[in-house]
């Protein structure tokens, strides 16, 4: 199986909704004592919020986007109404520089979350269709729009090359560099993820450990040997490497490993192995079972193989 990193962006997801929830609070505040349109809005927003936040366990990056869309179409509906039906004492130009911070403030998120195309989408439909005088200062928000989409593509950027940068360490961190398998490291990070694949799906789930009795100072040696071995596992089956000489494989559904152990028996006659059942037992509970079926008998593997695998 793959390993990969922990994504950056459930964070920037969580702080989203916990956002959104307070618009929450604030829209059923409207509800009480807003105007008519702020309540029209409110019931709106309530509605599409749960309805994003729903969607949101099927799709995790495409409904904070779409409730964002219907954020902004609800304030520009807003921006669109009689002043006095929105606050009571607010005149035309505070009520439209207020929806244009709002404005600023949502095609940055819209273009954190959506990319370039959802940034100019936002960007166009905000210019066009949010009312604006003639006159004034609000001209001057359209570059700050821009400005504002600008930043918030450059955030979008920039977690995308950081996730690359983190995959590609991690992918470092947890390969041996003289085989390119698994490490140590790898194995105690996809242990539980095998453990719940297989308690969900009911299925055995199989510890090897192999003893291959070489020297770890023939490199070309090792990565032929662990060619050998990759092409012996079945789809799916983990290979490590934790030691100088000694691999550790998983194998979910496998009932016996009577079969791959003859059919790598015949590549590596010096190898030896050994099987247990770990579910429900700990990785280091089921590498100490092996260890100590595996040093327990009194024949000892031959330390250095001195050809390459048997083809």
């Amino acid at each position: 199986m793959s390993h990969s990193s922990e994504s950056i962006w459930p964070w920037f997801y969580r702080l989203y909704w916990n956002t959104a929830f307070v618009g929450v609070a604030l829209a059923l505040l409207q509800l009480w004592r807003g105007q008519w349109a702020l309540q029209v809005v409110s019931v709106v927003y309530l509605l599409a919020t749960l309805a994003a936040f729903l969607l949101a366990r099927r799709y995790p990056k495409t409904a904070p986007v779409l409730h964002l869309v219907a954020a902004l179409g609800m304030l520009v509906w807003v921006g669109q109404q009689p002043w006095d039906a929105i606050l009571p004492g607010w005149n035309q130009q505070m009520t439209l520089y207020v929806s244009a911070t709002l404005a600023t403030l949502g095609l940055t998120v819209l273009a954190m979350f959506g990319g370039l195309w959802a940034m100019v989408a936002g960007l166009v439909f905000l210019a066009t269709l949010l009312p604006y005088p003639e006159v004034g200062l609000y001209w001057a928000v359209w570059p700050l729009w821009t400005l504002a989409g600008l930043v918030g593509l450059a955030v979008f950027k920039a977690i995308h090359k950081l996730e690359a940068a983190q995959q590609d360490l991690s992918r470092v961190i947890l390969r041996d560099r003289q085989t390119g398998l698994s490490n140590r490291l790898a194995l105690e990070a996809d242990y539980e993820r095998y453990q719940a694949l297989a308690s969900r799906s009911d299925q055995p789930l199989l510890f090897s450990c192999w003893l291959l009795g070489i020297s770890g100072q023939n490199p070309r040696l090792l990565q032929e040997l662990a060619q050998v071995m990759r092409e012996a596992m079945r789809q799916g089956d983990g290979l490590y490497r934790v030691g100088d000489d000694q691999f550790c494989g998983l194998h979910i559904g496998l009932v016996s490993g009577h079969e791959l152990t003859e059919r790598l028996s015949k590549r590596l006659p010096q190898a030896r192995v050994v099987w247990v059942v770990c579910n429900g037992l700990t990785q280091e509970e089921a590498l100490a079972q092996a260890q100590d079926l595996l040093y327990r008998s009194p024949r000892q593997p031959a330390r250095h193989i001195s050809a390459m695998p048997k083809a």
